[in-house]
């Protein structure tokens, strides 16, 4: 259970433990030979004493090396501290910038697609109208088409009639020329027959 915690904690909070701990144990054992020191008797040898004292200074100058990098640990800590504050905060600044840009850029892509939106459906109602348009201009130009041939055959029927009335005028003017001098030439007879008489 202790390792699951340590793997979950950071890396300074487990460094400071391990030294606060320790600590605690040079504490306990120097409080343990004092202890053992003020229930030696008289009889204690001088050898005894001078490897306990030894072993006290050499505790206690560990003591002072390990408050000394605890201090320097705590610095650390102190700074890591401070840094990790510092980029906490340029995070959150980078964080709401980027929220600020991604919102620009989401509201302008927003805006461009209901103008893509708007332009595709006033292309497509364009289209629609050019559509109509031409079929109405295919339906304008086969009428046309039709008319031109009226108009040619009309034409033709006039020209035909036209051609008939000539004829007709030709043969009325022959058919009077005709009746004209078949009348003088009968006129020229009876009146030689009258002087005869």
């Amino acid at each position: 259970m202790e390792n699951m915690s340590d793997e979950s904690e950071p890396s300074y909070a487990i460094v400071n433990k391990q030294l606060q701990d320790v600590i605690r144990f040079q504490h306990t054992a120097i409080a343990r030979m004092k202890a053992k020191m003020s229930r030696r008797d008289d009889r204690v040898s001088r050898e005894e004493y001078e490897k306990l004292v030894r072993d006290l200074e050499e505790e206690k100058l560990e003591h002072v090396r390990t408050k000394a990098k605890l201090a320097s640990e705590s610095e650390k800590l102190q700074f890591a501290l401070g840094e990790i504050d510092i980029l906490n905060k340029q995070l959150q600044r980078e964080k709401l910038s980027f929220e600020n840009a991604y919102g620009q850029v989401k509201s302008k892509a927003l805006e461009q697609s209901q103008e893509k939106t708007q332009f595709q459906t006033k292309c497509q109602a364009m289209e629609e109208l050019c559509t109509k348009q031409d079929d109405i201009l295919t339906t304008k130009d086969a009428k046309i088409k039709e008319l031109k041939l009226r108009l040619v055959h009309q034409k033709q029927i006039h020209q035909q009639q036209l051609s008939d009335l000539d004829i007709h005028r030709q043969q009325e003017k022959y058919i009077n020329y005709t009746t004209q001098k078949t009348q003088e030439k009968n006129k020229k007879t009876r009146q030689k027959r009258v002087s005869f008489r």
